[in-house]
């Protein structure tokens, strides 16, 4: 089934989709966080995973225009990632950052996932995490291992890069902070 998907993509469209899936995925987040926080606040069941969530999301910054922030600062990441990406990939390399990023949204998605499901009820970037975000991982990861981009050593490596993402994507969560309050 995944091999008719290569009369429509090829791993250079996945290289560019990879800013558009994140721009539609966060729009989704940004348009949705503040009522989504307002109307279920006093209805979300009072466990620790959700005490620790909502706590975490005020000190990140939970208004759309913090998100809105934090959401420019990963685009410009993910869009640098994207050219670089694209540019080196006709050389066979270039895919540790591509793929280090790719691996936080599988976990993003997963995030989403568990936060709904915790919850009981809609989060903000559930939808897009399951028809968008999901289905354009798995494909991509699949197509990198069907052009014999990535193997077990370009996973193991990506696994400390992605880590480390993680804290300079959060410097985008500090500039939405910063800059509105």
């Amino acid at each position: 089934m995944l091999g008719a998907l290569h009369q429509f993509l090829d791993l250079k469209t996945l290289i560019w989709l990879f800013p558009i899936i994140f721009i539609f995925h966060d729009l989704e987040e940004i348009i949705t966080i503040e009522s989504s926080m307002a109307a279920n606040k006093d209805s979300y069941p009072k466990t620790n995973f959700v005490e620790l969530t909502l706590r975490m999301r005020e000190k990140l910054g939970s208004t759309a225009a913090q998100l809105a922030v934090s959401a420019t600062w990963i685009l410009l990441i993910i869009s640098f990632t994207a050219v670089m990406t694209a540019h080196f990939s006709s050389n066979g390399a270039g895919f540790l950052l591509f793929t280090a990023i790719l691996n936080l949204f599988v976990l993003q998605a997963l995030m989403h996932i568990v936060q709904t499901i915790m919850f009981r009820g809609y989060t903000p970037g559930i939808i897009t995490s399951l028809f968008l975000l999901t289905p354009y991982c798995l494909v991509t990861y699949y197509f990198l291992v069907e052009y014999g981009q990535m193997d077990w050593h370009l996973i193991f490596t990506s696994l400390p890069v992605s880590l480390i993402l993680i804290l300079v994507f959060l410097v985008g969560n500090l500039l939405g902070r910063y800059f509105v309050r």
